[in-house]
C-alpha cells in the first residue's frame, strides 16, 4: 500500500508490491515481476492461484447468474451445499453457507446456543477465529479486542478461555493435567449461563501451525458432550485437504457436532459453511441467521469446482506427501542453523521459530521474511511471541515451484543469520528462475 492510498491504515495491506496477476504459487506485479506466494493468499489458494477449473466455474456463472440475495435460490447454491454434505462426515446433514469464515463462527455459536439453551462457550489459547465481535470473545489476544467491547469483562463475558499444551515444548504436559484444566474452564462456563460449546481449530495456524493431537481432540470431545455442549471444530484454515485430510474428524472417534469451512472451500472466492448433523443445524429457527451474499452464485459456482478437485487431485494425499518434504527440508536447514526451533509440519502448512540466548526472537523472524522478500519470496510471521516464521504454500505445487520455495527459504536463514552462529548451505539450489508472465504450475 503506498503513502498515497486512501485505504484505511486497519486494512492495508503491507507486505510486496500490487499485484496485477497470478498463476499456481505465483503473484505477478504491474512489471510483470513474479513472486512466489508462501503465504498461499492467507491460506485459501490451496489449489494455486487462478486454478483453471476454478476461474472457469466462477467466469460461467457470472454469465449466466452474479446474485440472488440470500433469500432466493440458485442451482449453484444447491450443488455446493448437496457436494459439501456428501462429503462430510455427517450421517444426514445440513449445510448453512456463509459469505466469510468469520460468519461462520458467529453462526455456528447461534446455532449452539440455539440447540442447548446455553449461553457461555469455551475457547483455547492461541486460539483465533476471526475479528467481528463473536468470534473475538473466543480469541486469546487482547490486542485483537481493543474495540471490541471484550478488552474488560470483567468476568461477564460469555467466553471462557482454557489451556492447550503448546507442541513446541519438549514435554507439553500431562494428560491428566489438560483434562482438570478444561473440566476448570468448562465449570467457569457453566457459572455463566452454561456452557452452548467449545470451539477450537485442530490446527491452530495463525498462532504458529500448532497441531493439538487427535487424543486431546477426543478429550476435549468427551468432556464438552458431558456437559451438554457441542463441539465445533474450526476448520476454515485445515479442511477439506490443506491439512491432510477432507475432516480432522476422520482422526477422533467422536465426531465434531459442527465444521467450519472457509479458505480452500472458495480458493480465494469469499465463501463459508457450517456443516453438522440435521437436527443439530436446524435447531436454528429460520431467518435467524442470514446475509445478503451469503450463498453467493458465483462463489457457490467456484466452491463447487473447487471440491470437485480436491476429491479429483487427492489434495488431501498431496498435502501429506508435502508435509513429508517440508519437515525434512526444515529440519536439514535447523541443524545447519541451530537458531531455528521447533521445526513443525501438518499437510501443507508449516513452521519454525527463531530463538537466540534461548529466549525466542522477533526480531530474528523479521529478519528471516524480510531477506525472503528481496528474494520475491512472500512469507507471514507472527506466532505467540512474535517469533515464528509461517510457510504455507499450495498444495498443489509442482517440483520447480518446490524447489524454488525451498531454495529461497535456505538463502533467507542464512542470510538472517545471527553474527557468529553457525551456518551452511541451504538444502537445494534455488532452481529454476521464476517464470515471467503467466507461466502456471498446476
Amino acid at each position: 500500500m503506498s503513502e498515497a492510498s486512501t485505504e484505511a491504515r486497519s486494512t492495508g495491506s503491507t507486505l510486496g508490491p500490487e499485484f496485477s496477476g497470478g498463476s499456481g504459487p505465483w503473484l505477478y506485479a504491474e512489471d510483470g515481476a513474479a513472486w512466489f506466494d508462501g503465504t498461499a493468499g492467507s491460506g485459501a489458494a490451496t489449489l494455486g492461484h487462478q486454478h483453471p477449473d476454478v476461474t472457469a466455474a466462477a467466469t460461467a456463472q457470472v454469465g449466466r447468474l452474479a446474485h440472488t440475495g440470500c433469500k432466493l435460490a440458485s442451482d449453484a447454491r444447491r450443488r455446493m451445499v448437496e457436494r459439501i454434505g456428501a462429503l462430510s462426515p455427517y450421517a444426514d446433514p445440513a449445510v448453512l453457507p456463509t459469505a466469510t469464515g468469520a460468519e461462520a463462527v458467529e453462526s455456528a455459536l447461534k446455532i449452539a446456543r440455539a440447540a442447548t439453551g446455553h449461553r457461555a462457550v469455551v475457547g483455547f489459547r492461541y486460539g483465533f477465529h476471526g475479528k467481528t465481535a463473536g468470534a473475538l470473545a473466543l480469541t486469546w489476544r487482547a490486542e485483537f479486542k481493543t474495540y471490541s467491547g471484550f478488552e474488560d469483562d470483567g468476568g461477564r463475558a460469555p467466553a471462557v478461555i482454557a489451556e492447550l499444551p503448546d507442541p513446541r515444548e519438549p514435554e507439553p504436559g500431562d494428560a491428566a493435567g489438560f483434562a482438570a484444566g478444561l473440566s476448570a474452564a468448562l465449570d467457569a462456563a457453566d457459572r455463566r449461563g452454561g456452557t452452548a460449546a467449545v470451539v477450537l481449530e485442530p490446527v491452530q495456524v495463525t498462532e504458529g501451525v500448532l497441531d493439538v493431537a487427535p487424543a486431546l481432540l477426543d478429550e476435549i470431545a468427551r468432556q464438552a458432550h458431558s456437559r451438554g455442549a457441542l463441539l465445533i471444530l474450526d476448520e476454515i484454515y485445515t479442511g477439506l485437504g490443506r491439512a491432510g485430510r477432507l475432516f480432522t474428524a476422520e482422526l477422533m472417534t467422536e465426531k465434531p457436532d459442527l465444521t467450519l469451512l472457509g479458505k480452500t472451500l472458495g480458493n480465494g472466492f469469499p465463501v463459508g459453511a457450517v456443516v453438522g448433523e440435521r437436527a443439530v443445524v436446524d435447531a436454528l429457527p429460520p431467518s435467524v441467521q442470514t446475509s445478503t451474499f451469503s450463498g453467493h452464485p458465483v462463489s457457490c459456482a467456484a466452491a463447487g469446482a473447487v471440491l470437485d478437485v480436491v476429491v479429483r487431485e487427492d489434495v488431501a494425499g498431496r498435502a501429506r506427501e508435502l508435509e513429508k518434504r517440508l519437515r525434512a527440508d526444515l529440519e536439514a536447514l535447523a541443524a545447519r542453523h541451530p537458531w531455528m526451533r521447533a521445526v513443525r509440519a501438518t499437510g501443507a502448512l508449516a513452521a519454525f521459530d527463531c530463538v537466540r540466548d534461548g529466549q525466542p526472537d522477533p526480531e530474528l523472524a523479521r529478519a528471516v521474511t524480510g531477506a525472503a522478500l528481496r528474494g520475491r519470496l512472500l512469507l507471514f510471521g507472527g506466532g505467540p511471541e512474535g517469533a515464528t516464521v509461517k510457510i504455507v504454500p499450495p498444495a498443489l505445487l509442482d517440483e520447480d515451484g518446490y524447489r524454488f520455495l525451498i531454495g529461497k527459504l535456505g538463502a533467507a536463514v542464512a542470510a538472517a543469520a545471527p553474527a557468529g552462529a553457525p551456518a551452511g548451505a541451504a538444502p537445494h539450489a534455488a532452481g529454476p528462475g521464476v517464470p515471467a508472465g503467466n507461466g502456471g504450475l498446476l
